[in-house]
């Protein structure tokens, strides 16, 4: 992960990608937001503040990819996974699945329903997407995100987290805990949509338990404003062509979500 900002800030903002295995051209966006802001750090201005002033107060922890095994089978399927026992096991567990499409880690689990939140054991099969694993948190990439979040709140403030998964171009902010995360919630989904211009997500899914959800984790269960974009608007993995869009509508997201939360 990367820390940007002054890593003494004693507010943080936390942003991870590619969750999803078919979803890393989420990385290579938030890859480029870094050099961006990287590159502009004591010289560009958002909303007539440098971006070393936003950051000094509220630094970014950035996860650019949460996957990568995942994304590795995604892009050149199994043949790429160096531990022979896994990489027989996939093709057992595929059932016939394009691995193009694959969502899940190398052990056939999806990171996004392995959080202890609304949990069901071994919800569905080991396979590309929606099995949750034997236990919440069975999952090493899990722990290691669970870690990093109680590393982060044992020297700052966790203001607000934001996750990047594709595809829809649709913008979630759902929440129903009532008092401060509601309305820092909804302050930062309002941002985001005037941004992004991303659509809302209400209906989406209805009626289907969101097990194990990362946002719903952090939101209920550690109190945490939250936001998910979606970006794209194709099947994944998106296409190269996608790419400008995504970047135009979403480069200054988290500089956006960061002034916001830094008086918060």
């Amino acid at each position: 992960y990367v820390t940007l900002g002054n890593a003494k800030a004693k507010k943080t903002v936390y942003v991870e990608t590619s969750v999803h295995a078919r979803e890393y051209m989420n990385t290579k966006f938030m890859m480029k937001v870094i050099e961006d802001y990287c590159r502009g750090y004591d010289t560009k201005k958002y909303k007539g503040k440098k971006y070393s002033t936003i950051f000094n107060n509220v630094k970014l922890v950035i996860m650019p990819m949460v996957n990568p095994d995942g994304v590795t089978i995604s892009q050149y399927g199994p043949k790429k996974i160096r531990n022979a026992k896994l990489r027989e096991n996939l093709y057992k567990i595929a059932g016939g699945v394009d691995f193009k499409i694959w969502k899940a880690n190398a052990r056939g689990v999806d990171l996004n329903r392995n959080y202890p939140v609304s949990y069901r054991a071994r919800y569905q099969k080991r396979g590309s997407e929606g099995y949750t694993g034997t236990h919440a948190a069975s999952e090493p990439e899990t722990r290691a995100i669970l870690s990093l979040l109680r590393k982060i709140r044992k020297t700052s403030k966790l203001k607000g987290v934001v996750n990047y998964h594709a595809m829809g171009s649709i913008a979630f902010g759902g929440c129903s805990k009532r008092g401060n995360v509601r309305k820092v919630t909804a302050a930062m989904y309002r941002r985001a949509v005037a941004l992004t211009r991303y659509g809302s997500s209400a209906g989406y899914n209805a009626g289907k338990p969101s097990i194990g959800n990362f946002r719903e984790y952090v939101v209920y269960k550690k109190k945490i404003p939250s936001i998910t974009l979606e970006i794209g608007v194709r099947g994944c993995p998106l296409p190269s062509s996608q790419f400008p869009s995504a970047w135009r509508r979403n480069y200054r997201l988290v500089l956006e979500e960061a002034k916001l939360l830094r008086s918060k």
